[in-house]
């Protein structure tokens, strides 16, 4: 081992103290009723040896099959990558990404594994202060940094919307937490990823950026070719702020993207488009401001919002025409439909604000979660969009201003006399799940209230046509709302929530882990939201990371309470006798 890889070592194999925990099977019923499985623990196993690790694993972990047996690849913060056994947890090999000397790295986003090859995007820091942003590839057969990609540092300078000035690509304002994305387009070897950025504070100036890496260019042509095109959401190059939040909670600059799941990919008839969900600001047709919305993005970060020109004359941000918003064919702004209820956070905040100078107020920015996309019976595709406010928006896939329904599921946190400790958590951060029942198409969507009056957990929707027009209606709500369980848990962010079929009949059922001091999995059957297998980790649990199920093994993120060390968790499902 080099002095290089000594220095950035942060693996070992640790006992665990936690000897309270029965860890061999943990299951119990809920109401009387009895689960359909229970969940064993794998690993960290008996004798309680655990691959350990020195900081957090932020990047969601990642299972890859090319190399003949199952592996979890998972990215520490400090830019250890290590490769671990997926049937015992045993560490297969690990590797430390470039940085340059003298300097720190973080990894926040979920890396892209392109069969044999992982495409890590991560950020260089100085003395706690971001340096650059830079993208390297690990070649996981040879177990090394890929030697036919030169490690790509990111850097970028776009007109602003009137040609007057510039936008730069600031790499203390920029943080890297959405997931890279890989897309393959018709006649490329290996296609393009996404690299997409927001900021992890409220500090200004700050944008949202997207990069894409053309990954035949770079392997044939080097790192200076690699990057095919950039997309800045808000070209302003000023970004003045009156409060010392203002970099999040005014309509200004912004549009961050930085939802956990990334910008979604979605196959098309000529190669595939991208959605894009844009954080804290606001839209401004004149100055090509994107914040709060949802942007339909071809190859080369085309983007045309397609909206009717007449209707939109004299754009106003803080109350847009609904007929203007409703006209754009390739950016969806979220609205309240006709004749509801004003969002009045009890504190006040709203009382003389508009839906959209609200959503900025109170930081509810739509880009806290990604969408998803269902196809209906009548042939007709949708979006489901979450929003951070606790509202869910259908929307028409092929024309994003038509927007069908909107449904608030899950109340606003706070109270007169219980206060939202957190108000700019929100109350849903997530990508919804979805899947067919009956041909009927089926959301999950995980919420969570950060007080103790209001009910949160997993919402599920079907998505039905009433008179030819999609609409939402509720299917079954978990924990139940009328029940104590119901207030108590899901009170912060919990997991991104996965689907998997289990059992003899293989039934879907809904996974998700709420995030205590020893996190809490829930499975819980699609059809009708029954509790299917409750069991208590040996850490935390990770917010904001997705879990895999692989083969009946259910794989979490997860820290270990107290002692500032990070591991993997693995359960086995088992049917209960």
């Amino acid at each position: 081992m080099t002095a290089y890889s000594y220095r950035f070592f942060a693996v070992a194999v640790t006992v665990l103290s936690l000897a309270a925990i029965s860890y061999s099977a943990f299951y119990w019923g809920d109401s009387g009723k009895p689960e359909a499985f229970k969940l064993v623990g794998i690993f960290p196993s008996e004798p309680r040896t655990a691959v350990v690790f020195d900081e957090r694993i932020l990047a969601s972990p990642l299972l890859d099959i090319s190399q003949g047996r199952p592996l979890l690849i998972v990215a520490a913060s400090n830019g250890i990558v290590a490769v671990q056994d997926a049937d015992t947890g045993a560490l297969a090999w690990q590797i430390a990404v470039p940085v340059p000397d003298g300097q720190q790295v973080e990894i926040a986003s979920t890396p892209a594994l392109i069969g044999d090859k992982l495409v890590v995007l991560y950020q260089c820091l100085e003395q706690g202060r971001r340096t650059s942003h830079r993208i390297a590839v690990i070649d996981l057969a040879r177990r090394q940094v890929h030697k036919n990609f030169p490690v790509l540092t990111l850097s970028a300078e776009l007109p602003t919307a009137d040609g007057a000035a510039s936008v730069k690509f600031n790499p203390p304002t920029a943080y890297s937490h959405a997931a890279v994305k890989h897309a393959v387009k018709p006649g490329a070897e290996l296609g393009f990823v996404y690299a997409s950025f927001g900021n992890a504070g409220d500090t200004q100036p700050f944008h949202g950026w997207i990069f894409e890496i053309d990954m035949d260019a770079w392997q044939q042509q080097g790192a200076k070719p690699a990057v095919s095109s950039v997309l800045v959401t808000t070209p302003e190059a000023e970004c003045p702020i009156t409060t010392v939040y203002g970099g999040t909670t005014e309509m200004i600059c912004g549009g961050g993207i930085w939802t956990p799941a990334g910008p979604q990919i979605y196959q098309t008839g000529d190669g595939f488009e991208l959605l894009a969900t844009t954080g804290n600001g606001q839209v401004d047709l004149g100055r090509r401001d994107y914040a709060n919305a949802v942007m339909r993005l071809k190859p080369g970060l085309q983007f045309d919002p397609g909206c009717d020109a007449r209707l939109c004359a004299n754009f106003n941000p803080g109350n847009p025409s609904t007929d203007c918003i409703a006209s754009c064919k390739n950016l969806f702004i979220p609205r309240l439909p006709d004749h509801s209820a004003p969002l009045r956070p009890h504190g006040g905040e709203c009382d003389d604000k508009t839906f959209w100078e609200c959503l900025a107020r109170m930081d509810y920015d739509l880009g806290s979660s990604a969408p998803v996309k269902a196809a209906l019976q009548n042939g007709a595709s949708v979006l489901v969009q979450p929003a951070k406010d606790g509202g869910v928006y259908l929307i028409d896939a092929d024309h994003l201003g038509r927007q069908y329904d909107r449904l608030q599921i899950v109340d606003l946190c706070g109270t007169a006399d219980d206060g939202c400790t957190a108000p700019w958590r929100g109350m849903i951060v997530t990508q919804p799940v979805m899947a067919y029942i009956d041909r009927t198409p089926v959301v999950v969507i995980a919420t969570f209230v950060s007080d103790k009056t209001h009910p949160a957990g997993l919402v599920a929707l079907k998505i039905v046509l009433e008179k030819g027009r999609p609409q939402f209606r509720r299917l079954w709500q978990f924990p139940d709302p009328k029940t104590p369980e119901a207030v108590q848990a899901f009170r912060s962010h919990p997991s991104l929530p996965v689907i998997a079929s289990s059992g003899k009949k293989g039934e879907p059922y809904v996974w998700v882990v709420d995030i205590e001091r020893h996190g809490v999995i829930y499975g819980v059957r699609l059809k009708d939201g029954a509790l299917a297998a409750k069991g208590i980790m040996q850490g935390t649990g990770r917010p904001l990371s997705m879990p895999i199920i692989h083969d009946n093994k259910l794989y979490i993120a997860s820290d270990e309470p107290g002692t500032n060390k990070f591991m993997m968790e693995a359960y086995r499902i088992e049917p209960v006798d």
